[in-house]
């Protein structure tokens, strides 16, 4: 019988975490699953981990290759799929017993092409649920406005808390771009599938635990971060070049465009890079076609958080070291504001 859904879990020397991930897949009250374990060429025992669940359970199948990173890893595991959706689950991260029965059901009551739910960050003591605080909600895609959903960001840009209609992926032959030339490959995906989707879904549940652990791919520091910005940039254009309604086009690539210069300006931010070498980059970027009229629009973009509207008028004004200090200073802030919120969760336990 054809599965109702395909789950795929790329798998590379996770075999600390494995287990859990694995045992909350075959704990779904969806019976009608395929778990698609996509070994990527570890080292250490998971792919042991993996074949074991393959040979206990006939819905988990162990597919092997030699690495080819993450994006190569779900690729493959696309190629294999047979579901009617199909969802992703990253091997450190677990999920609730309910989340596909109920993500599933949802789609299909609402014949949505792509369905999102909420989910929680996860450390080893706690966790901290509905991060997007979602609604049960049904969106006509194209009535609502393509760049309306995309820039709201409400839904979130990561594919781990969705599932995509199979056919769609397929009949457009989409995949995720190597991480050779992107980081933020979920970013693509989801832009490239949603050009083609018709109705878009969500439920207000909290389901996916995004497990927050030292020396992951997302805590360690990425090389030639704008260079790879502003190629997931250019690869949009590539896909959009057709689509009819250009203000719509438009609208998401300013935004698209802005949110790569900020987000590998914070990057630097975060990891403590020189002012200096990040005014280059700004440099760099300030050569991509239409820079200035993209900062224009932002920085007049009442949607956009204020201090992010500086952000663009000072690099719109070529006040490049301005504007990476005023990063700087909204990094403080924040890791400031996170300390307090984390003295008070503190005094709550020892209090309790």
């Amino acid at each position: 019988m054809k599965p109702f859904l395909s789950i795929i879990v790329p798998v590379y020397n996770v075999e600390h975490f494995l287990g859990r991930c694995l045992d909350s897949l075959s704990k779904q009250t969806l019976q009608e699953i395929e778990v698609l374990m996509v070994n990527d060429g570890s080292t250490d025992g998971s792919r042991e981990i993996a074949a074991a669940y393959a040979l206990r359970d006939n819905r988990f199948r162990l597919i092997d290759q030699d690495n080819q990173g993450l994006s190569g890893a779900r690729n493959k595991g696309l190629g294999a799929a047979s579901g009617e959706y199909v969802a992703f689950v990253d091997s450190d991260d677990w999920v609730a017993p309910d989340m596909f029965a109920v993500m599933y059901a949802e789609a299909e009551r609402s014949q949505a092409d792509i369905c999102a739910c909420d989910y929680a960050l996860a450390y080893e003591d706690r966790s901290e649920p509905d991060m997007l605080k979602l609604d049960r909600t049904r969106i006509e895609i194209e009535e609502y406005g393509l760049d309306r959903l995309w820039n709201s960001k409400k839904y979130a840009v990561v594919v781990w808390n969705k599932i995509y209609r199979r056919s769609i992926i397929a009949a457009h032959r989409l995949n995720f771009e190597s991480n050779r030339n992107v980081f933020s490959e979920d970013v693509l995906f989801n832009l490239f599938f949603l050009r083609h989707a018709k109705v878009f879904a969500s439920v207000p549940d909290t389901f996916y635990y995004y497990f927050q652990r030292p020396n992951s791919l997302t805590s360690t520091r990425k090389p030639n971060y704008m260079r790879r910005e502003l190629y997931l940039v250019d690869r949009f254009v590539e896909f959009y070049a057709d689509y009819r309604d250009r203000d719509v086009y438009n609208r998401i690539l300013n935004r698209l465009f802005f949110e790569r210069v900020q987000n590998s300006c914070v990057h630097d931010v975060e990891y403590k890079v020189a002012v200096s070498e990040t005014k280059r980059e700004l440099l760099q970027a300030s050569t991509y076609p239409g820079f200035e009229a993209n900062m224009k629009a932002v920085s007049e973009d009442r949607e956009v958080w204020k201090p992010m509207r500086m952000f663009a008028f000072l690099c719109l004004q070529k006040k490049y070291t301005a504007a990476v200090l005023l990063l700087r200073a909204l990094a403080v802030r924040s890791r400031v504001a996170s300390f307090v919120k984390s003295r008070s969760r503190n005094r709550q336990y020892s209090s309790a």
